[in-house]
C-alpha cells in the first residue's frame, strides 16, 4: 500500500536544475558587484592613510587632494572624479567628504547604482 513511497527521496532533476540557476544567478551578481565594494573598501583605506599624515589639517586643500588622487592611481582607481571630492576648510578645521555613485550594467537593460559617502573632519593640533 505505501511501498511505493520509500522509494521517493531527494530532489527531482528539475528541482536541481532551480537550485543550481539560482546558485549561478547570485554568483553572477556577486562577481559584477564585488570589483566595485573592493574599490570602496580601497576609498576608506585611502581615507584612513590621508587622515594619519602628520599636520594635515594645516595643509593646503589643494595639497589634500593631490595626496588623495595620488593614492588613487597607486591604487588603480581611475574612475572617482575630482568633483566627487569634496575638501573644506574652516576656523582650523579640515573637512573632506567623498561622495559618488557606480553604475554598473548587470544585463541587458537593467542595471546597478550603487551610492557611496566617506567623509572625515580634522583640526589642527
Amino acid at each position: 500500500m505505501f511501498h511505493g513511497l520509500k522509494k521517493q527521496r531527494g530532489m527531482t532533476g528539475l528541482g536541481w536544475l532551480m537550485v543550481i540557476f539560482l546558485i549561478c544567478f547570485f554568483a553572477f551578481i556577486g562577481i559584477k558587484l564585488f570589483p566595485v565594494y573592493m574599490e570602496n573598501y580601497s576609498i576608506k583605506n585611502i581615507v584612513k592613510a590621508v587622515k594619519q599624515e602628520p599636520n594635515i589639517a594645516k595643509k593646503s586643500s589643494g595639497a589634500v587632494r593631490t595626496m588623495i588622487r595620488k593614492r588613487l592611481i597607486i591604487n588603480s582607481i581611475r574612475d572617482l572624479k575630482n568633483e566627487n571630492i569634496i575638501i573644506k576648510k574652516f576656523a582650523g578645521v579640515l573637512s573632506v567628504k567623498i561622495e559618488y555613485e557606480v553604475r554598473k550594467p548587470l544585463f541587458g537593460n537593467l542595471d546597478v547604482v550603487m551610492s557611496f559617502k566617506d567623509e572625515f573632519e580634522l583640526t589642527a593640533r
